[in-house]
């Protein structure tokens, strides 16, 4: 079974992170309303109800010029000159209405397809940001790991010289080492001191970072173990091409085309359907005329109890054609036109930057898998030197300062190739980046 690069402990740090992200959860939010958005553009074509009615009380004075009429037996003259009416009366009406969009000028069609294009792009970058997270999360390990593995050598470091010190306490008592030499072993016990000390507040400012990415309670993560190895590959066949800036910037082209499509079509006419039915009633009205009756003399009035239609309906279809809109959709084709052009350029220049991008950390990753070899070898080195320096020391071969140089070579060979294996595994997390394959998949693998 091969070898996995990360730990379980770690993969479940990442994905807390990722279920803690506040811009990861504000980003599907982000979606969910263009999700929406997206819906309501299909629902054009669902059909809608309204209902709207009103009552009014009218009053009016009428002036009106009628053509003189004689009565045919009595030949009095009516309408005679300019006529003055007094009308007033209630009026209720109530209208359902039915609206069906039939057909939208293709407008519903390609706004469609450039929304879902939107959206797509937006997922894409969602994939980019998880990237950011994990990378983020992996470093966080690695730096408290590094800076455990240092701790580590320190400490073997100060039993060395513990015992170096109480060894040299016996000489100087027995006569064969100076005080001297035990000074210097103190002064390089007291450098010791002062290093563990900065770690140690380093790996503190690091568990809380951590703590504060995964929301894990920074007790537990003070007793977690990570692992610091060089990483190892599988071949895969993705590449730059695959980012997920570049399927971004794809998605978004495809939508500015849509959307440009859109604009191209606004000569075409709307058509939909409707149907109303409706309930009207003229009541309680009254038209009083300057006449008189003939005979006895009595006022001519107009009077209406009521004047009701219903059902009353109306059912057809309209359309609307929008020949001439004052040049508004040729500068939205131009505005497009300009915004599709503009994304394909930076896709040009994504491509271009992000191939370089590429080849560059396979280099970086390839040239730091050969400088861990050196630096092991360096380490088994200063191991042996170390201790040849002890031996010496002890036989009186060579001083103090000698044997405590010897001390602080190894420390810096030991320190010197795990910060290699981390610079290697920044190495491989900006390849996998650089290639679009960072991500829970691929590291579960």
């Amino acid at each position: 079974m091969g070898q996995k690069n990360m730990s379980d402990t770690e993969l479940e740090l990442i994905q807390l992170s990722l279920q803690k992200s506040y811009s990861l959860k504000n980003a599907n939010n982000d979606l969910m309303i263009d999700s929406i958005e997206s819906r309501a553009i299909k629902q054009n074509f669902i059909p809608t109800l309204a209902m709207n009615g009103g009552y009014a009380y009218g009053s009016a004075n009428i002036n009106a010029d009628i053509p003189t009429f004689q009565l045919p037996i009595s030949g009095i003259e009516i309408f005679d000159g300019d006529s003055q009416f007094d009308a007033k009366g209630h009026f209720l009406n109530a209208n359902l209405t039915a609206k069906a969009l039939l057909f939208s000028g293709l407008q519903v069609n390609y706004g469609s397809k450039a929304s879902k294009e939107k959206i797509k792009a937006k997922n894409f970058l969602l994939e980019s940001e998880k990237a950011k997270i994990i990378k983020d999360v992996i470093d966080t390990c690695d730096k408290i790991e590094l800076l455990e593995r240092s701790r580590i050598v320190l400490v073997e470091s100060e039993k060395r010289l513990s015992k170096e010190k109480t060894k040299v306490k016996a000489a100087i008592e027995n006569g064969l080492a100076t005080p001297f030499e035990r000074e210097k072993i103190s002064g390089a016990e007291l450098k010791l001191a002062s290093k563990k000390m900065q770690l140690e507040g380093n790996i503190r400012l690091l568990h809380l970072k951590l703590s504060m990415l995964t929301g894990r309670d920074i007790g537990q993560i003070e007793h977690y173990d990570f692992e610091l190895k060089p990483w190892l590959f599988k071949q895969n066949d993705q590449s730059y091409s695959n980012r997920p800036e570049l399927e971004a910037l794809r998605a978004g082209i495809e939508a500015y085309e849509y959307k440009l499509k859109m604009n191209k079509n606004h000569f075409l006419p709307k058509v939909a359907a409707f149907a109303t039915l409706s309930y009207f009633n003229l009541f309680d009205a009254r038209i009083k005329t300057p006449y008189d009756t003939p005979i006895s003399e009595q006022p001519i009035n107009l009077d209406l109890n009521y004047f009701q239609g219903f059902p009353a309906y109306l059912v057809g279809i309209g359309f609307e054609w929008e020949i001439f809109n004052g040049l508004k959709s040729n500068n939205e084709i131009q505005k497009t036109s300009i915004e599709k052009n503009m994304a394909e350029n930076k896709k040009i220049d994504a491509e271009e930057k992000l191939k370089l991008f590429e080849e560059k950390v396979k280099i970086e990753f390839e040239v730091k898998n050969q400088q861990i070899l050196l630096k092991e070898k360096e380490k088994e080195v200063a191991s042996n030197a170390l201790s040849l320096a002890i031996a010496s020391y002890q036989e009186g071969l060579i001083s103090v300062s000698e044997r405590l140089e010897a001390e602080t070579d190894y420390q810096e060979a030991v320190l010197e190739y795990y910060k290699m294996i981390a610079l290697q595994r920044q190495a491989a997390l900006e390849l996998l980046t650089a290639s679009g394959s960072l991500n829970l998949n691929n590291l579960n693998n």
